[in-house]
Protein backbone atom coordinates (compact mmCIF):
# COMPACT_ATOMS: atom_id res chain seq x y z
CA UNK A 1 0.00 0.00 0.00
CA UNK A 2 1.39 3.41 -1.14
CA UNK A 3 1.77 6.31 1.16
CA UNK A 4 0.35 8.40 -1.55
CA UNK A 5 -3.04 10.21 -1.01
CA UNK A 6 -4.79 9.32 -4.16
CA UNK A 7 -5.98 11.91 -7.02
CA UNK A 8 -9.63 11.37 -6.37
CA UNK A 9 -9.48 11.52 -2.06
CA UNK A 10 -7.14 14.74 -2.81
CA UNK A 11 -9.42 16.35 -5.08
CA UNK A 12 -12.45 15.83 -2.73
CA UNK A 13 -10.45 17.09 0.83
CA UNK A 14 -9.08 20.11 -0.88
CA UNK A 15 -13.61 20.94 -1.82
CA UNK A 16 -14.23 20.22 1.94
CA UNK A 17 -11.60 21.85 3.81
CA UNK A 18 -11.88 25.11 1.58
CA UNK A 19 -15.43 25.46 2.41
CA UNK A 20 -14.34 24.15 6.26
CA UNK A 21 -11.65 27.23 6.16
CA UNK A 22 -14.53 30.06 4.52
CA UNK A 23 -16.92 29.01 6.78
CA UNK A 24 -14.80 30.07 9.66
CA UNK A 25 -13.60 33.31 8.66
CA UNK A 26 -17.17 34.29 7.32
CA UNK A 27 -18.29 34.09 10.64
CA UNK A 28 -15.35 34.95 13.01
CA UNK A 29 -15.10 38.46 14.70
CA UNK A 30 -11.76 39.61 14.32
CA UNK A 31 -11.64 41.69 17.60
CA UNK A 32 -11.80 37.68 19.35
CA UNK A 33 -8.16 37.15 17.44
CA UNK A 34 -4.90 38.17 17.33
CA UNK A 35 -1.95 38.44 14.86
CA UNK A 36 -2.05 36.45 11.96
CA UNK A 37 -5.89 35.11 13.01
CA UNK A 38 -7.07 39.02 13.23
CA UNK A 39 -5.23 39.93 9.66
CA UNK A 40 -6.34 36.81 8.36
CA UNK A 41 -10.23 37.37 9.09
CA UNK A 42 -10.26 41.09 8.29
CA UNK A 43 -8.38 39.96 4.63
CA UNK A 44 -11.68 37.57 4.19
CA UNK A 45 -14.11 40.06 4.67
CA UNK A 46 -12.62 42.44 2.64
CA UNK A 47 -12.14 40.36 -0.76
CA UNK A 48 -13.72 36.67 -0.62
CA UNK A 49 -13.11 36.06 -3.60
CA UNK A 50 -9.31 35.58 -2.69
CA UNK A 51 -10.36 32.65 -0.66
CA UNK A 52 -11.01 30.09 -3.34
CA UNK A 53 -9.75 26.95 -3.24
CA UNK A 54 -7.73 27.43 -6.65
CA UNK A 55 -6.54 30.64 -5.05
CA UNK A 56 -5.68 28.68 -1.53
CA UNK A 57 -4.02 25.87 -3.80
CA UNK A 58 -1.72 28.66 -5.23
CA UNK A 59 -1.27 30.28 -2.09
CA UNK A 60 0.34 27.05 -0.57
CA UNK A 61 2.62 26.50 -3.39
CA UNK A 62 6.45 27.18 -3.60
CA UNK A 63 9.14 26.48 -0.58
CA UNK A 64 9.46 29.47 1.02
CA UNK A 65 6.78 31.24 -0.53
CA UNK A 66 3.78 29.56 1.41
CA UNK A 67 4.96 31.06 5.17
CA UNK A 68 3.69 34.46 3.27
CA UNK A 69 0.22 33.40 3.70
CA UNK A 70 -1.67 33.10 6.52
CA UNK A 71 -4.59 31.02 5.03
CA UNK A 72 -3.51 28.35 2.65
CA UNK A 73 -3.70 24.69 1.11
CA UNK A 74 -0.07 22.37 0.73
CA UNK A 75 -0.38 19.59 -1.54
CA UNK A 76 2.68 17.96 -0.48
CA UNK A 77 5.08 15.75 -2.12
CA UNK A 78 2.52 15.58 -5.18
CA UNK A 79 3.02 12.63 -7.53
CA UNK A 80 1.27 11.39 -10.61
CA UNK A 81 -0.60 9.30 -8.25
CA UNK A 82 -1.46 11.60 -5.65
CA UNK A 83 0.18 13.38 -2.77
CA UNK A 84 2.20 12.28 0.37
CA UNK A 85 -0.02 15.02 2.44
CA UNK A 86 -2.38 18.03 1.98
CA UNK A 87 -2.61 20.85 4.75
CA UNK A 88 -5.48 23.18 5.31
CA UNK A 89 -4.37 26.11 7.49
CA UNK A 90 -6.46 28.94 8.17
CA UNK A 91 -8.84 27.87 10.98
CA UNK A 92 -7.93 29.02 14.42
CA UNK A 93 -9.26 27.68 18.65
CA UNK A 94 -11.69 25.22 18.92
CA UNK A 95 -13.75 25.66 15.62
CA UNK A 96 -10.56 23.74 14.12
CA UNK A 97 -10.99 20.74 15.79
CA UNK A 98 -15.18 20.87 15.10
CA UNK A 99 -13.56 21.27 11.77
CA UNK A 100 -11.17 18.27 11.49
CA UNK A 101 -14.13 15.98 13.53
CA UNK A 102 -16.65 17.02 10.59
CA UNK A 103 -14.35 16.59 7.41
CA UNK A 104 -13.17 12.97 8.84
CA UNK A 105 -16.73 11.79 9.54
CA UNK A 106 -17.46 12.85 6.11
CA UNK A 107 -14.19 10.93 4.69
CA UNK A 108 -15.12 7.98 6.46
CA UNK A 109 -18.68 8.17 4.75
CA UNK A 110 -16.65 8.52 1.42
CA UNK A 111 -14.41 5.28 2.08
CA UNK A 112 -11.83 7.31 2.25
CA UNK A 113 -8.65 5.58 3.86
CA UNK A 114 -7.30 8.77 5.66
CA UNK A 115 -6.81 10.52 9.10
CA UNK A 116 -6.78 13.92 10.11
CA UNK A 117 -4.02 15.66 12.73
CA UNK A 118 -4.15 19.55 14.21
CA UNK A 119 -0.91 21.25 13.88
CA UNK A 120 0.35 23.67 14.66
CA UNK A 121 -2.22 26.74 15.86
CA UNK A 122 -4.09 26.85 12.71
CA UNK A 123 -3.55 23.42 10.62
CA UNK A 124 -5.21 20.33 9.71
CA UNK A 125 -2.83 17.60 8.21
CA UNK A 126 -3.98 14.84 5.94
CA UNK A 127 -2.86 11.67 5.32
CA UNK A 128 -3.02 7.82 4.27
CA UNK A 129 -3.99 5.78 7.29
CA UNK A 130 -1.31 4.59 8.99
CA UNK A 131 0.79 7.46 7.71
CA UNK A 132 2.38 9.50 10.60
CA UNK A 133 5.57 10.15 12.53
CA UNK A 134 5.88 6.75 13.64
CA UNK A 135 6.12 5.21 10.09
CA UNK A 136 9.41 6.55 9.41
CA UNK A 137 10.61 4.99 13.08
CA UNK A 138 9.15 1.19 12.22
CA UNK A 139 10.72 1.68 8.85
CA UNK A 140 14.45 2.25 10.45
CA UNK A 141 13.57 -0.91 12.68
CA UNK A 142 12.82 -3.41 9.69
CA UNK A 143 15.33 -2.11 7.14
CA UNK A 144 17.91 0.08 9.33
CA UNK A 145 21.14 -1.76 6.97
CA UNK A 146 19.67 -1.21 3.84
CA UNK A 147 19.34 2.03 5.02
CA UNK A 148 22.69 2.91 6.40
CA UNK A 149 23.99 1.74 2.71
CA UNK A 150 22.35 4.30 0.84
CA UNK A 151 22.90 7.03 2.94
CA UNK A 152 26.82 5.62 2.66
CA UNK A 153 26.98 5.86 6.05
CA UNK A 154 30.74 6.35 7.58
CA UNK A 155 31.17 6.58 11.52
CA UNK A 156 32.60 8.67 13.39
CA UNK A 157 35.21 9.15 16.03
CA UNK A 158 32.78 8.41 18.83
CA UNK A 159 30.01 6.77 17.16
CA UNK A 160 29.91 3.85 15.24
CA UNK A 161 25.79 3.41 14.48
CA UNK A 162 26.75 0.52 12.36
CA UNK A 163 27.21 -1.13 15.51
CA UNK A 164 25.68 0.70 18.00
CA UNK A 165 22.75 1.83 15.75
CA UNK A 166 22.25 5.01 16.93
CA UNK A 167 20.02 7.57 16.07
CA UNK A 168 18.23 10.73 17.28
CA UNK A 169 14.95 11.52 16.01
CA UNK A 170 13.45 14.78 16.26
CA UNK A 171 10.81 17.25 15.64
CA UNK A 172 11.64 20.22 13.71
CA UNK A 173 9.50 23.64 14.74
CA UNK A 174 9.87 24.17 18.37
CA UNK A 175 12.35 21.31 18.77
CA UNK A 176 15.40 22.02 16.63
CA UNK A 177 14.55 25.01 14.64
CA UNK A 178 11.64 28.00 15.99
CA UNK A 179 8.20 27.66 14.37
CA UNK A 180 7.27 29.65 11.27
CA UNK A 181 5.85 32.85 11.13
CA UNK A 182 3.98 35.48 8.41
CA UNK A 183 7.35 36.24 6.43
CA UNK A 184 9.26 34.47 8.31
CA UNK A 185 10.87 30.90 7.94
CA UNK A 186 13.82 29.89 10.78
CA UNK A 187 16.08 27.31 10.11
CA UNK A 188 19.03 25.44 11.86
CA UNK A 189 21.17 28.04 10.95
CA UNK A 190 20.28 30.63 13.31
CA UNK A 191 18.71 27.63 16.10
CA UNK A 192 20.90 27.28 19.47
CA UNK A 193 20.64 23.71 18.71
CA UNK A 194 23.37 23.74 15.46
CA UNK A 195 26.21 23.26 17.19
CA UNK A 196 25.77 20.70 19.19
CA UNK A 197 23.61 18.51 16.63
CA UNK A 198 26.37 19.06 14.25
CA UNK A 199 28.86 17.73 17.19
CA UNK A 200 26.85 14.87 17.71
CA UNK A 201 26.92 14.12 14.11
CA UNK A 202 30.75 14.70 13.86
CA UNK A 203 31.10 12.36 16.35
CA UNK A 204 28.87 10.01 14.01
CA UNK A 205 25.56 9.74 15.19
CA UNK A 206 22.64 9.44 12.95
CA UNK A 207 20.17 12.42 12.81
CA UNK A 208 16.80 11.79 11.52
CA UNK A 209 14.66 14.92 11.22
CA UNK A 210 10.85 13.91 11.31
CA UNK A 211 8.27 16.69 10.16
CA UNK A 212 5.06 17.02 9.57
CA UNK A 213 6.09 19.81 7.47
CA UNK A 214 6.64 20.32 3.52
CA UNK A 215 9.51 17.76 2.57
CA UNK A 216 11.47 20.41 0.42
CA UNK A 217 11.15 22.98 2.87
CA UNK A 218 11.80 20.54 6.09
CA UNK A 219 15.35 19.53 4.21
CA UNK A 220 16.14 23.21 3.30
CA UNK A 221 15.84 24.30 6.86
CA UNK A 222 17.80 21.71 8.07
CA UNK A 223 20.50 21.19 5.32
CA UNK A 224 21.46 24.23 4.33
CA UNK A 225 23.12 25.07 8.27
CA UNK A 226 25.53 21.47 8.29
CA UNK A 227 28.79 20.94 7.49
CA UNK A 228 29.47 18.76 3.86
CA UNK A 229 31.32 16.09 5.42
CA UNK A 230 27.87 14.99 7.72
CA UNK A 231 25.53 14.57 5.33
CA UNK A 232 26.46 10.54 5.29
CA UNK A 233 24.54 10.56 8.55
CA UNK A 234 21.25 12.70 8.06
CA UNK A 235 17.36 11.33 7.40
CA UNK A 236 14.93 13.77 6.72
CA UNK A 237 11.35 12.62 7.15
CA UNK A 238 8.51 14.72 6.29
CA UNK A 239 4.92 15.32 4.50
CA UNK A 240 3.89 13.33 7.72
CA UNK A 241 5.82 11.07 7.36
CA UNK A 242 4.66 10.03 3.46
CA UNK A 243 8.41 10.42 2.62
CA UNK A 244 11.64 9.97 3.72
CA UNK A 245 15.17 10.76 2.12
CA UNK A 246 18.70 10.92 2.85
CA UNK A 247 21.85 13.70 1.69
CA UNK A 248 23.66 13.24 -1.66
CA UNK A 249 26.46 14.47 -1.42
CA UNK A 250 26.17 17.55 -3.34
CA UNK A 251 23.84 18.37 -0.67
CA UNK A 252 20.10 17.47 -2.29
CA UNK A 253 17.47 14.91 -1.03
CA UNK A 254 17.74 11.56 -2.16
CA UNK A 255 14.45 9.15 -1.41
CA UNK A 256 15.05 6.31 -0.03
CA UNK A 257 14.28 3.18 -1.92
CA UNK A 258 11.20 0.86 -0.90
CA UNK A 259 10.14 3.97 1.33
CA UNK A 260 6.69 4.92 -0.61
CA UNK A 261 5.93 1.30 -1.28
CA UNK A 262 6.76 -0.66 1.86
CA UNK A 263 7.26 1.57 4.98
CA UNK A 264 3.25 0.78 5.72
CA UNK A 265 3.85 -3.22 5.27
CA UNK A 266 6.61 -2.56 7.54
CA UNK A 267 5.03 -0.83 10.25
CA UNK A 268 1.76 -3.60 10.24
CA UNK A 269 4.74 -6.16 10.25
CA UNK A 270 5.65 -6.50 13.94
CA UNK A 271 8.00 -9.50 13.56
CA UNK A 272 10.23 -7.65 10.88
CA UNK A 273 11.27 -4.96 13.83
CA UNK A 274 14.46 -5.19 15.11
CA UNK A 275 15.72 -2.83 18.26
CA UNK A 276 17.73 0.20 17.63
CA UNK A 277 19.53 2.91 19.92
CA UNK A 278 17.05 5.59 18.89
CA UNK A 279 15.22 8.72 20.88
CA UNK A 280 12.50 10.88 20.06
CA UNK A 281 12.39 14.73 20.66
CA UNK A 282 9.28 16.82 20.28
CA UNK A 283 7.62 19.65 21.90
CA UNK A 284 4.01 18.14 22.23
CA UNK A 285 3.44 15.66 24.55
CA UNK A 286 -0.71 15.75 23.93
CA UNK A 287 -2.08 12.32 22.88
CA UNK A 288 -3.67 14.00 19.47
CA UNK A 289 -0.70 16.00 18.01
CA UNK A 290 1.67 14.56 15.95
CA UNK A 291 4.65 13.80 17.69
CA UNK A 292 2.76 11.49 19.99
CA UNK A 293 2.99 8.56 17.50
CA UNK A 294 6.78 8.75 17.27
CA UNK A 295 7.09 8.57 21.14
CA UNK A 296 5.26 5.77 21.19
CA UNK A 297 6.69 4.20 18.56
CA UNK A 298 10.52 4.77 20.20
CA UNK A 299 8.82 3.85 23.98
CA UNK A 300 7.94 6.92 26.39
CA UNK A 301 11.72 5.47 27.95
CA UNK A 302 13.49 7.31 25.06
CA UNK A 303 10.82 9.88 24.77
CA UNK A 304 12.34 13.49 25.40
CA UNK A 305 9.67 16.64 25.52
CA UNK A 306 10.87 19.91 25.58
CA UNK A 307 7.13 21.64 25.47
CA UNK A 308 7.52 25.14 27.20
CA UNK A 309 4.90 23.64 30.11
CA UNK A 310 4.28 20.16 30.69
CA UNK A 311 0.37 20.62 29.91
CA UNK A 312 -2.70 18.49 31.88
CA UNK A 313 -3.59 17.26 28.90
CA UNK A 314 -0.49 15.52 27.95
CA UNK A 315 0.10 11.89 28.44
CA UNK A 316 1.98 11.68 32.31
CA UNK A 317 4.28 8.45 30.38
CA UNK A 318 5.86 11.26 29.23
CA UNK A 319 6.87 12.96 32.33
CA UNK A 320 10.09 11.26 32.82
CA UNK A 321 11.46 12.17 29.97
CA UNK A 322 10.26 15.96 30.36
CA UNK A 323 13.26 18.92 30.19
CA UNK A 324 11.45 21.77 28.69
CA UNK A 325 13.11 24.53 27.55
CA UNK A 326 12.07 24.34 23.70
CA UNK A 327 15.06 24.72 21.38
CA UNK A 328 17.01 25.45 24.80
CA UNK A 329 15.60 21.75 26.37
CA UNK A 330 17.06 20.26 22.86
CA UNK A 331 20.68 22.05 23.30
CA UNK A 332 20.81 20.35 26.92
CA UNK A 333 19.76 17.06 25.64
CA UNK A 334 22.19 17.42 22.80
CA UNK A 335 25.23 18.09 24.78
CA UNK A 336 24.44 15.79 27.76
CA UNK A 337 24.14 13.04 25.42
CA UNK A 338 27.27 13.97 23.65
CA UNK A 339 29.06 14.38 26.77
CA UNK A 340 28.33 10.50 27.94
CA UNK A 341 29.74 9.38 24.89
CA UNK A 342 32.77 10.44 25.18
Amino acid sequence: MLTIIDNKELRCVIKLSGRAIRGFLSGADPAGFKGEARMAIALFKADPAAFSDDKLVTYGKGILKAVDYPVRIEIRGATREGAGQMVAKGIWGPARGVAASEIARQCRRLGFGLHLKLAGTSSIEFNVEGVDKSLPIHFLQGAFEEVLKEMKYRPGPGIDSSRSKTIIAADGDGTIYDGPRVGFLPALAESPVREPLCDYLRAGGIFMLVSGNDLDRSFKRLVDALPRQVYCRVLVAANGGSELVCVDPRGAPKPVSGYRKQALEFARNKSSRRPLDIVYIGDDGSREGNDYPAFKAVGFKRSILVARRFLADYDPALKAGYIGGLLQGTRRYLKSYLSHCQ
